[in-house]
């Protein structure tokens, strides 16, 4: 070959060569711009709503859920759920989700204790006693409470009361409401229409009526008539009969509602329906119960239980979370309700902070 035509050749080799360079440099200036919009197409697992893609699970290396001992909760069934509880929750919680490394499962000493433990982030979970709860006053995110009926009005209007089908909750909803009921006496009956005509009624009319409750209702009723009549409590009316008997079967209170030997009787929301064959069967009255008790009163809610979160942890505290953590305790219930005992229900239903400020109030009544 001429020397001609090599230095043409050598010059064409260095010209493809230089461009693919270029290109080559080109592509690789780009790779950050393309890696960075590639991190914004999508949430990351620690995005504010604590979200994913429906296809990739929420991952988590480690969760701490601490449980409190209770009341009536034996030693033996509190050590079961220790020991059953990190696979089982680990298993239900993929079924739905949510990937957990290790689960762990530890019982704090009080209360207080759990409730301080989330607080400063020493645990991710914790089943707290609702009171416990709001007396600590801090910034943990409360997730869920313990399911109740979901077959009762969301309400606390008494409108919204008037009979067992009127205006069911479509949704799962914790914690538990008190109605007051005006019952079949002469003056409960007095009571009730005047309720019906939509005027309030005063302080002295609510004074004349002979009052039957058990010590379990009396918190919120001290709540309800304090954030209605100026602060007056129980202890203000003159004619007020506490039980001491416990709540659960409610025979007392309606059979001294039907024989007119109160006026007035606060009972669990979910009792009217469940007792309603005994008021007509039992007590032999001569209509049903929704007709012959009526609504002047319902209270705020009442939690007894609240599995909460640490603060400050975007995913944890995410509705992705709280929905397959509910998901995941209802699956425990059925596949596994022996730790549902220790763990003091089934925590399906949401619950916010806002819903607790009923609570809040009450401890401010300095009772």
């Amino acid at each position: 070959m001429s020397t001609l035509a090599t230095n043409t050749l050598m010059l064409h080799l260095e010209g493809i060569a230089m461009k693919n360079l270029a290109a080559a440099l080109a592509a690789f200036l780009l790779l950050p711009c393309l890696s960075a919009c590639g991190a914004g197409a999508g949430p990351s697992p620690a995005s504010s709503s604590g979200s994913l893609p429906a296809d990739e699970p929420l991952k988590l290396e480690t969760l701490r859920l601490e449980l409190t001992r209770r009341e009536g909760l034996s030693a033996d069934a509190l050590m079961y759920a220790v020991q059953a509880l990190p696979q089982a929750l680990k298993t239900a919680l993929a079924n739905h989700g949510v990937e957990a490394g290790t689960v762990e499962i530890t019982v704090g000493t009080s209360p207080a204790a759990t409730a301080q433990a989330l607080e400063e982030g020493g645990v991710d979970l914790a089943v707290l006693p609702g009171e416990a709860f709001v007396e600590a006053g801090g910034s943990a995110v409360p997730l869920l409470a313990a399911q109740e009926h979901g077959d009762l009005p969301d309400s606390a209007d008494p409108a919204d009361w008037k009979s067992g089908e009127t205006g069911p909750s479509k949704t799962t909803s914790g914690g538990q409401q008190s109605l007051i009921l005006a019952g079949p006496s002469e003056y409960g009956r007095q009571l009730a229409n005047r309720a019906a005509s939509d005027t309030s009624l005063t302080w002295d009319e609510l004074d004349r009526a002979t009052w039957f409750l058990t010590s379990d209702e009396a918190d919120m009723i001290d709540l309800w008539l304090a954030d209605h009549y100026e602060g007056n409590t129980l202890s203000d009316l003159n004619r007020v009969s506490v039980s001491a008997l416990p709540i659960g079967s409610g025979h007392d209170l309606l059979s001294a509602l039907a024989a007119g030997a109160a006026d007035v009787a606060v009972i669990p929301a979910d009792m009217r329906p469940d007792l309603a064959s005994f008021w007509q069967e039992e007590l032999t009255r001569p209509g049903g119960i929704f007709d012959e008790t009526t609504v002047i009163g319902v209270t705020e809610k009442y939690y007894d239980t609240i599995l909460a979160a640490r603060p400050g942890d975007t995913l944890l505290n995410g509705d992705a979370f709280r929905s397959a953590l509910a998901a995941a305790m209802e699956e425990l219930s059925r596949v596994q309700g022996d730790v549902t005992v220790a763990l003091g229900g089934v925590f399906s239903a949401p619950v916010s902070d806002g819903d607790l400020n009923g609570m809040r109030r009450l401890a401010t009544l300095g009772r």
